[in-house]
């Protein structure tokens, strides 16, 4: 499998603080990496949040929406009095979903409609080739702390279930949960899991399944954003900061 990536990688140095977080991330169904690179810019801005994320984007077809895989679109960042800062700039690596949208750009990590057996053979590919690349020791020591939206917070769930071990942390924003109803964790990887009230992307379903799921590893921070649907907005860039700065 070829990984296509977007990285930024800082090294410590004596003269500037240095965060040792890298972020590995994934883009929601249609999107590509910048998605995910807009998103950590808004969080580590300084005092800032973003401006336009809670735009819902809509389905290309409306049979597509309990598939749960669609994208924020407008993403940018604007002033705020945020409680919590992250000082330094953020060290990641945006991935590209390997399969493209024709005709109409974008990416996605599994085929629109699949069954759950394909989805998941997807996600194992996907971590069968990252795994090894984050084994490398110019990332040793750092915290690796999965981002994903929609298709990519399942893809950031799947490869903490199969390497249980290798990911400090799991930020899942909208994930689809399909098929998970039995699943069981047992990793010490902390999640925040996010969705807002008005997700008709995500089956209501899918989404208790999924607070059950990580609810049961005891390493949960859940947060529910009122009216807004398959989204990103404000509050939860905000708290996804909290969740990395209260980090022990």
């Amino acid at each position: 499998m070829q990984l296509r990536m977007t990285s930024q990688i800082n090294v410590p140095q004596a003269v500037s603080p240095f965060d040792d977080r890298l972020f590995v991330m994934f883009h929601g169904y249609g999107n590509d990496e910048n998605e995910m690179i807009r998103i950590i810019d808004a969080v580590y801005a300084d005092g800032g949040l973003d401006n336009g994320l809670g735009n819902d984007s809509d389905n290309d077809d409306d049979n597509n929406r309990d598939n749960g895989d669609n994208s924020p679109n407008g993403i940018g960042a604007r002033p705020s009095t945020a409680a919590s800062t992250l000082t330094a700039t953020p060290s990641y690596l945006s991935f590209r979903g390997t399969y493209d949208r024709p005709y109409m750009g974008g990416a996605y990590w599994y085929p629109d409609g699949c069954g759950v057996e394909e989805r998941r053979r997807a996600c194992t590919a996907v971590g069968e080739a990252l795994v090894p690349l984050l084994d490398n020791p110019l990332f040793a020591g750092r915290r690796k702390v999965l981002v994903g939206f929609s298709q990519g917070g399942y893809l950031s769930y799947r490869l903490v279930l199969e390497h249980p071990d290798v990911f400090d942390a799991a930020i899942l924003m909208s994930p689809s949960f399909k098929g998970e109803e039995t699943a069981r964790l047992d990793s010490p990887t902390r999640f925040l899991l996010a969705y807002g009230s008005e997700d008709h992307t995500i089956p209501l379903n899918d989404q208790r399944n999924a607070r059950r799921v990580l609810e049961a590893t005891g390493h949960l921070t859940y947060r529910e954003y009122a009216g807004m649907g398959h989204a990103i907005r404000d509050e939860e860039i905000h708290d996804i900061r909290t969740f990395l700065t209260d980090a022990k």
